[in-house]
């Protein structure tokens, strides 16, 4: 239920029988509400020359393809349909997907109506980031039978990144075992896992490959220097006053650091008496090159099980633990590698968040999801221009993409003068927080 057509309600059901069927306020029963906003800023677009988003898709697309081509022995034909693909940016035009055997066929050939037609350049950005790795997979063929079903393109990228950050991670590690002997006092060691969390999306292999150089302020002095908002004391004040059971739930971003550094960061909630349990929402294919599968999560602990230093394969033995227990819970959905941005999610995810005591999301990708990858003015309140959603929200993101809310205007103007690119570089990072808003389990606004 809550998908935009009767053929997509999992059971098969006719709307008159889907309040039956789902007590979530499925969309085919209860229409979208009339007070949903119609102020909306207009969503980013590859039209403006020059801008990061016209980059992105005239340079960062096709260089991907290429490393997919250079890293991964596909059979001729997948490398000319990869070749075919790349060669279609920027100026080719949106068309429906051809893997109609897919899972998410039906759903795709919604999503892409809509544009049809259109250039790469003129459909909405999130929409046109999201197809774009959607066409990559029906060019290697994975979900389709045959000898590339199921493969990752972007493997060889992930294992790299995980191995290169081998002594971050033991660093990570170590940290939390320093805690628990310590015993040091909750508040204390979230804020120091959140700030851990926030520059592991740093690691981010859609920008920077494997072997390149990024921004990395992991364990430096000069986080905290571009940290431009610190909302973490009012989530940790949220989450520390309630009472068990509790759930966290966590949106989950990029492979590689960025996983481990949220993994330690769950180790750390589930070892407050405040969390009781941590259900994690992954991707559901592979796509932007790093974002996290359930099996990259069991892949990263396998790896991390036989480490030679004994607080890595402790950290892995107790999300091993909670994973066994069910204090830990890896979820996956298409909704998560859709162009449906927070405003537009179908009810019955909507009201599987409002299970969850607090969201934590994470990373570039989910926070231009958020805020509906819009044309905001990066001074308007992060509460404002935030999807309203049915639990308080604590955004951990370093910023990759010229998306932004909550942020001074004066500060605005001091980052312009003094570091123009600052809001596509990856070096400045927030952590924001936004409460729950009443009553909103039902999608806000049309896409």
């Amino acid at each position: 239920c809550g998908f935009a057509t009767v053929s997509l309600c999992p059971n098969g059901l006719p709307p008159q029988a889907l309040a039956e069927c789902c007590p979530l306020d499925c969309p085919l029963c209860c229409p979208v509400p009339t007070s949903a906003r119609t102020d909306l800023p207009l969503p980013l677009r590859g039209t403006e020359p020059g801008s990061f988003t016209h980059r992105t898709i005239a340079e960062r697309w096709p260089r991907i393809a290429g490393r997919v081509i250079d890293e991964n022995a596909f059979p001729s034909p997948v490398n000319a349909r990869l070749q075919a693909l790349r060669e279609d940016l920027p100026e080719g035009a949106i068309r429906p997907l051809t893997d109609e055997e897919a899972p998410d066929a039906a759903l795709w050939a919604e999503w892409v109506a809509p544009h049809q037609g259109k250039g790469w350049l003129e459909a909405p950005w999130f929409f046109g980031e999201t197809y774009f790795y959607r066409r990559l997979l029906e060019a290697t063929g994975y979900f389709q039978d045959g000898p590339t079903r199921q493969q990752d393109p972007f493997t060889y990228q992930k294992e790299a990144g995980l191995a290169e950050a081998a002594d971050d991670i033991e660093a990570l590690a170590e940290g939390r075992a320093a805690a628990r002997a310590q015993e040091k006092a909750p508040r204390t060691v979230l804020q120091g896992l959140l700030r851990a969390a926030l520059w592991g999306n740093q690691a981010d292999l859609s920008m920077w490959a494997a072997g390149e150089d990024g921004p990395n302020h992991r364990g430096t002095d000069r986080a905290e220097e571009h940290l431009l908002v610190d909302d973490s004391a009012a989530a940790l004040d949220h989450l520390l006053a309630l009472e068990p059971p509790t759930r966290v739930d966590l949106w989950a971003d990029n492979a590689g650091f960025e996983l481990v550094s949220d993994l330690a960061l769950i180790d750390g909630l589930l070892d407050t008496e405040a969390v009781t349990q941590v259900v994690v929402h992954l991707k559901g294919h592979p796509t932007f090159v790093s974002d996290a599968l359930v099996d990259d999560v069991h892949a990263t602990l396998d790896r991390l099980t036989t480490a030679h230093t004994d607080a890595v394969r402790a950290l892995a033995e107790r999300l091993r633990a909670a994973l066994a227990d069910g204090r830990l819970r890896l979820r996956d959905a298409w909704v998560w590698t859709s162009p449906l941005r927070a405003r537009e999610l179908p009810a019955h995810t909507r009201a599987e968040l409002a299970r969850a005591d607090l969201l934590i999301s994470k990373g570039d990708a989910n926070y231009r999801r958020l805020l509906g990858d819009r044309q905001w003015d990066f001074a308007t309140p992060f509460a404002e221009a935030l999807a309203p959603l049915p639990v308080p929200v604590l955004a951990l993101r370093t910023l990759k993409a010229e998306v932004a809310a909550g942020l001074p205007a004066a500060q605005v103007r001091r980052l312009n003068d003094a570091e123009p690119d600052w809001a596509v570089n990856g070096r400045w990072g927030v952590l924001q927080y936004a409460p729950a808003v009443p009553d909103a389990r039902r999608p806000t606004a049309a896409p």
